[in-house]
């Protein structure tokens, strides 16, 4: 009989590790979206309009994944981060308040962040259907209170009485 013991922590070491690469993939673009914006605030030398940024945070509990947030920066110690809603994308008009420059730039970038943001829920979901599946797999099937001997047993006897 096959086992399907080791599946999970298999399959969470594979998630794992997906993870750590988007979060890498999703670094990089973090930097270069943050260069990108802040030398164009230099070439339009503007620096009290919307200050739009993003941040990739660390997962907020053991096993969870990273969050990749915007937010605009209105101040000393004035962050206010931009809700992206149920999407997985952040949208023209969640980033409305940026100028346009910016908001041409996050944009950009969000092509890339949403399809992160999606191969994370996926991952998620899976990760917890596997979960549901293999409990259920271990559950007893009904009326089945027989062990494997015995029910192999009742089959044989089952089928000798309808002859």
């Amino acid at each position: 009989m096959l086992s399907l013991e080791p599946l999970p922590e298999l399959i969470g070491l594979g998630f794992e590790a997906e993870r750590e690469r988007l979060r890498l993939v999703a670094e990089g673009i973090e930097i270069e979206t943050m260069e990108q914006l802040r030398a164009q605030r230099l070439r339009m030398q503007r620096g009290r309009d919307a200050r739009l940024g993003v941040r990739i945070r660390a997962p907020r509990r053991t096993g969870g994944s990273f969050t990749i947030e915007w937010f605009l920066a209105r101040g000393p110690g004035r962050t206010l981060y931009l809700p992206r809603g149920e999407a997985d994308v952040y949208t023209r008009s969640t980033l409305s308040a940026a100028m346009p420059w910016e908001r041409r730039i996050a944009l950009e970038a969000e092509r890339t962040f949403g399809e992160i943001r999606l191969r994370l829920r996926w991952m998620k979901q899976a990760e917890l259907r596997l979960q549901q599946v293999l409990a259920r797999l271990t559950q007893p099937l009904p009326g089945d209170q027989c062990s494997g001997d015995q029910a192999s047993d009742d089959a044989v006897d089952a089928a000798g009485d309808q002859r």
